[in-house]
């Protein structure tokens, strides 16, 4: 297979799509009481999920000639590295939390927690289980998937520009997170300031990653502020509402 000089680009397009593919089937086919459809939404949504992961790693090796590695940060970094993220996921997360105190006021609480219960958060142990899922698991898969190799795959196409790499990899994380939460969220203006929201975490996200050329202190940066976002989550679902 001859891809040829603008195997970059299509490296993007064939995965930057996947994952908001895998939460439109996940969120309006397998959700749907027509048990084929139901079926289908979920064979879609397993393809993406297996898709972003396998599809770097394939590509890496079959046609970067890349080889295989962990993302080692600097022999010589130290505990510094795990600090800087720790400390802005923490800044980030008391943003958040002020912003959604400034909100408040504005949002219907009882209509967000009922949106929640019904994709299914609706007791501790799932809660619980999410959390361990999106911060041991789902984030890690984000940081490589949209800091290592969406970034190293645009920096090919235009060169090495931080700002710009950067906005391509923030992109790219934020559409499927607007997808996701504009299915569930019960107007479009609270869609949109999750998805600013998110944006900005990816920010953050990548400048770690430019910072130490290492997606772990962005996943430091990355679990605190889903431990904290989760944690919103199921008080709005099993506590306030």
């Amino acid at each position: 297979m001859d891809i040829g000089p603008k195997k970059p680009m299509w490296a993007l397009l064939l995965l930057i799509p996947a994952p908001s593919i895998g939460v439109l089937a996940n969120g309006v086919l397998a959700e749907s009481d027509i048990a084929v459809y139901a079926l289908i939404g979920l064979v879609i949504w397993m393809i993406c999920k297996v898709w972003i992961v396998a599809f770097p790693a394939f590509w890496h090796r079959r046609f970067d000639q890349g080889e295989f590695g962990f993302s080692p940060l600097a022999e010589d970094s130290g505990l510094r590295p795990w600090l800087e993220g720790i400390l802005l996921g923490g800044a980030l997360s008391t943003v958040l939390f002020v912003t959604f105190l400034a909100a408040r006021p504005h949002i219907n609480l009882v209509e967000i927690g009922a949106s929640i219960r019904e994709v299914g958060l609706d007791s501790w142990p799932k809660v619980i289980a999410a959390i361990l899922f999106w911060v041991f698991i789902n984030s890690v898969v984000e940081e490589y998937v949209y800091r290592w190799f969406i970034t190293n795959q645009a920096a090919s196409i235009i060169g090495d520009y931080p700002i710009r790499v950067g906005a391509i990899s923030v992109v790219a994380f934020t559409l499927h997170h607007f997808v996701a939460v504009a299915l569930v969220a019960p107007s479009l203006w609270i869609a949109l300031l999750a998805a600013a929201a998110v944006a900005i975490g990816g920010a953050a996200f990548s400048f770690l990653y430019h910072r130490h050329s290492s997606i772990w202190p962005a996943w430091a940066c990355h679990a605190i502020l889903d431990v904290v976002v989760f944690g919103g989550v199921a008080w709005i679902a099993l506590v306030a509402t």
